[in-house]
């Protein structure tokens, strides 16, 4: 079983999140869509670009693989308008989840990232709410509080909007069995 840190990835009032927004110098009214994962085909983040102009992605990609990414791809994202792509390291990766609005996993196919996304469990455990496909252990959070799968990509923007306009108080509820002391207590058993 992983972990996630839900010390460091904790919720925010949203005054600290309209400030981290001013850090980040994205508007602060601004519906902001997170991805962090490797910049290539097979995790799906292409979909990423279908996105309605209303909202703002923030892309982080993989500083470990960056000479794998590619290079079509991260062109586009650079085109897209409403578009923060930062490919090298963030200290502070917490703020950006808690800034953002939704953090959105499209990954599909298997081999294209880890059973239990960490990206998945640091936003829910910021308590973002999260739109993902059912991917890996992902389904084990099918009916929980703040996350909404995907069906279909045909109707993405739809989906997302449904997905940042759901009130959700508890999606950190979710993950607070991957909380690393648990993760331990359960390897130690």
């Amino acid at each position: 079983k992983t972990g996630v840190d839900t010390k460091k990835f904790t919720p925010v009032e949203q005054n600290k999140k309209l400030s981290l927004r001013k850090k980040y110098n994205i508007d602060e009214s601004a519906k902001v869509i997170l991805h962090i994962g490797h910049l290539n085909e097979g995790r799906n983040i292409q979909q990423l670009l279908n996105l309605s102009d209303e909202y703002f992605v923030v892309l982080i990609t993989s500083t470990l693989t960056k000479n794998e990414q590619d290079k079509q791809l991260k062109d586009a994202f650079l085109k897209r308008e409403n578009t923060l792509l930062i490919d090298d390291y963030v200290e502070h990766i917490e703020e950006i989840y808690q800034l953002s609005d939704l953090y959105l996993f499209p990954v599909i196919e298997s081999g294209h990232c880890i059973d239990v996304p960490l990206s998945v469990l640091e936003a829910a455990s910021c308590g973002i709410p999260v739109l993902t496909t059912d991917y890996g252990e992902i389904k084990a959070f099918k009916n929980k509080e703040g996350f909404s799968y995907i069906s279909s990509f045909e109707n993405l923007n739809e989906l997302v909007n449904s997905a940042i306009n759901e009130k959700t108080n508890n999606i950190r509820n979710a993950v607070l069995d991957y909380d690393w002391n648990n993760a331990i207590d359960f390897l130690s058993r």
